[in-house]
Parts: C-alpha cells; structure tokens; sequence
C-alpha cells in the first residue's frame, strides 16, 4: 500500500478483506518497504517516479522515516510533454505526425507525439546520461565472461553484437562509413503506425524536465509565468528529505539510493544519473569528514540471482518485495505480524493496528 495511510483507512481496508473476500489471513506492507526489501536492505532511499508525480520515502532499519517523506509534482507524464515538444523540430517525426499532403489539427498532432515518445521510451531507446557527462556504450575487447554473462541471462545480446560485427566487417567501405555516422549521430529508425521514423540524440533528453522543471515553462501546458507552486528538481528533492533524518542515519540512507517505477526497466542509466546529481549533498572535502559524515552515494538495483526479474527489472520490485515479506510471515504464525482469522474475530478490525510492526 501507499505510505502514509491513515490507520482508519487500513482498518477499513482489513474489515473489507475479511468479510467481503473471506481471506484466512491479512497484513499491511507500505510499498516503499517492499521496493527496498527487494533491493536486499534495510536502510536506504527509495524514489518512485509515477507517471504524475514522484515520491521520496528514506527508510533506515526496516522503518520508513514518515516525518521525512516527500514528494515532488513531477513525473512520466511532464517527461513525455517535453520530449513530443523537442520533436516538432524532427522533420521525420513531423512528416508522420502531420502529414503535408493530409495535415492534421493541433491536437490530433500532439496525441501522435505523445504516444510516440511513450514507444519510444518503452522500447528502451532513451538512456539518462550523468550530470554534464554523455554515455558511452564501452567496445567489447573480443574477451567475453561467459559464466557472467549466463548469470545476467544476457546470452541473446552477446550473440546478437557478435553476429552485427561479422555483417559489418564483410561490409563495403561506404556501408561501413554510414554504419560510423549513424553510431556517431546515434540514429535509430523506429516502426510505429505504419511509418518508419528515425530519431537521434535528442531522444535521451527524455528525463531532463524531472532534474530541472523550469524546462517545462515554454510547453503550452505550463504557465510561463507560474513560479509560484514550481515543483523541485528531483535531486533536490531527494537531498532535502535526507537532510531531515537524523544526523547517524544519513550515511546507512545514502547506501541505498533505489531509483523505481515504470520507467525502471526502461530508461537506462537514471540512478546513476541521480546519483551523479547528488553530489552537492555528499561532503567532498576529506579534511571536514567526521565519522558521521556521509562519503558516497550507492546506486541499488534488484540483485540478479532473481532470475524471473532479469529481463523485468526494478519496476516490479513492489510485488517482489511483498512476495519475499509475504513467504515468511504466512509461514510462521509465531511472528503475529498477520491478522488472522481467529484474531480478526477476537479484535475486529483494530487487530491490524497492532499486529503489523511499522503501525506500532
């Protein structure tokens, strides 16, 4: 569930589950426990980017810090707005969205857009370079670990990249000087409705609005002149809610920066890229350091070993997460961190008040 939840509410919500779908048993996990969980810690900061804002839960020792949370009126969707802005100067874009011959009207237009950089970022084809840095795609040195690359089941890639070499070796020198240029542009021609459109670097300024929201000002659904209510950059926000946990729990936090949501599996390279922008929170002079201080940021990801996650990513940490949390508490009735049948007829539904360690 939602962080933060009112206990009248998880009362109402226990008294549903029970009388209305007859459960044997129930219990509470407030969603940013279950995405740390799946991370394999305890302590750490979990940032869910949804699609109309994103949220910011640190949580130190199985605990969320609840007078810490934060959230900022920013997500997928401003993103999406930004990018279908930044392709109405793409003339490959433009002459599929509006076509000359057959011009469409301006709101027909944009839902074209949008749904394009929805395909787009969905098929994996933006990446967040760090703060002031562009991406770099490292060449394979013709040595290949081939119990890791079993492990990260990424077999298909590697024989894929293998095969892209052969062709291109074989090739003639003027396919070989296109196949340069294109790598150099960064061009890739997608299939969406029927056209074929091709798109270069501008599609990685996908997720610049979320580290610096003034980007949307110029967009139609932005006021120009609203800076009244403007909404934090993400690192920002990220930075402050930190601040506010206690001094000793600072340095355990920022050992697990778990950056999750639907753009987890999608969009490569986004908790590296917080976590570059993060630096201005991190003490970089060695002599002021004390044992307390904060020295590093960590990026966190779901661990590999979890197999059925690997091709899915950390979007779906919420539900690995309560997955893990749900074998061991129905599994030992010892525990009484479940309502049970028994218990929900003795207590009603007060019971899970009591019976669910984060509401104590």
């Amino acid at each position: 569930m939602p962080a933060g939840l009112s206990r009248d509410f998880l009362e109402q919500v226990c008294q549903l589950f029970f009388e209305r779908f007859n459960v044997a048993g129930f219990a509470v996990l407030e969603r940013p426990m279950a995405q740390i969980y799946a991370t394999g810690l305890l302590s750490g900061v979990v940032v869910d980017i949804g699609y109309e804002q994103s949220d910011i839960s640190p949580i130190y020792e199985g605990f969320i810090l609840q007078n810490t949370r934060t959230s900022t009126s920013i997500g997928i969707r401003d993103c999406e707005n930004y990018l279908a802005n930044i392709f109405r100067s793409n003339q490959s874009v433009m002459a599929a969205a509006s076509p000359s011959d057959s011009p469409c009207d301006p709101q027909t237009a944009q839902q074209f857009l949008v749904d394009f950089v929805q395909h787009i970022w969905k098929e994996g084809l933006v990446r967040v370079p760090s703060d002031g840095q562009t991406a770099d795609v490292p060449e394979d040195e013709g040595v290949t670990d081939i119990a890791a690359v079993l492990v990260a089941g990424k077999e298909k890639a590697v024989i894929e990249t293998g095969m892209k070499k052969k062709a291109t070796a074989k090739a003639s020198a003027a396919e070989q000087a296109r196949a340069r240029e294109i790598e150099a542009l960064d061009l890739v021609t997608v299939e969406f409705r029927g056209h074929s459109i091709t798109v270069g670097k501008e599609r990685h300024r996908f997720c610049e609005p979320l580290f610096d929201p003034t980007l949307l000002k110029p967009i139609q659904q932005v006021p120009v002149d609203d800076t009244q209510d403007q909404p934090l950059p993400l690192q920002d926000a990220v930075g402050l809610a930190v601040r506010q946990a206690e001094v000793d729990q600072r340095q355990a936090i920022w050992q697990g920066l778990f950056v999750t949501g639907d753009l987890g599996n999608h969009v490569k390279g986004i908790g590296v890229a917080l976590q570059s922008r993060l630096s201005p929170y991190i003490l970089s002079n060695p002599e002021q350091q004390t044992e307390l201080q904060p020295r590093s940021i960590r990026v966190v990801n779901v661990p590999e070993y979890f197999a059925e996650f690997r091709e899915k990513g950390d979007r779906l940490a919420t539900f690995l997460g309560t997955s893990i949390v749900a074998k061991i508490v129905f599994n030992d009735s010892q525990l009484k961190s479940f309502v049970s049948k028994p218990d929900y007829d003795e207590r009603g539904p007060h019971a899970i008040i009591g019976m669910s360690p984060a509401l104590f």
